[in-house]
């Protein structure tokens, strides 16, 4: 009887350790330091040390990170399933495959990215919900400083600013007062605060 409980115990921590969404995940569903099994998510944009996935719906909390150390050659639209570790690096959350594994499943469209006004994402408690998701701001800006060393701007959203950054845009071509009349990008946190990717 007691191995029969041992079995049972070890099974169901085993069971545990697996989120089966990226909403589980960000919203903490999910402690920090577990290994994660993502199913069938969709690769939106990539990077030279990994890529960003989503899951339908999406929308809030339906995109995350995905930690690789390289490039791994995937593309927008490639459909794959993860095993990795999730924890929050710097309050970014997202999944490290560096000791796990990405198993590519097939491609579909690129997902549609969410409307959200700029109100939203200049509120750190409004922004967290769409961290690591694709967002098309509808709102007209302005360009209120020139790119940093780092690649970062500031656009002015009716007195508010909001943080850029130049993960796959030219910033050589930002100009001062420059008016952007909608954004698409991926909402990103680093170094404290959100921005836009």
């Amino acid at each position: 009887m007691k191995r029969i409980v041992i079995a049972l115990l070890l099974v169901l921590i085993a069971s545990s350790a697996a989120a089966q969404t990226i909403y589980d995940i960000q919203t903490g569903l999910v402690a920090e330091d577990t290994v994660v099994q993502l199913q069938n998510v969709t690769v939106v944009a990539t990077r030279y040390n990994g890529f960003f996935v989503a899951e339908a719906p999406f929308g809030m909390y339906n995109g995350i990170w995905v930690y690789a150390d390289a490039d791994l050659g995937f593309a927008a639209g490639d459909v794959v399933n993860i095993e990795g570790k999730y924890y929050e690096y710097f309050d970014l959350s997202e999944v490290d495959v560096t000791a796990g594994q990405v198993q590519p499943v097939g491609s579909g469209p690129v997902p549609a990215p969410s409307v959200v006004p700029a109100a939203v994402l200049l509120d750190p408690a409004t922004a967290e919900p769409w961290e690591s998701c694709a967002v098309t701001i509808p709102d007209m800006g302005y360009v209120a400083s020139l790119p940093s060393q780092f690649g970062e701007w500031d656009v002015d959203y009716g007195g508010s600013l909001l943080l850029f950054d130049d993960f796959w845009y030219d910033d050589s071509t930002v100009l001062v007062g420059d008016c952007y009349q909608a954004v698409t990008g991926i909402i990103y946190f680093a170094f404290g605060s959100f921005r836009m990717n």
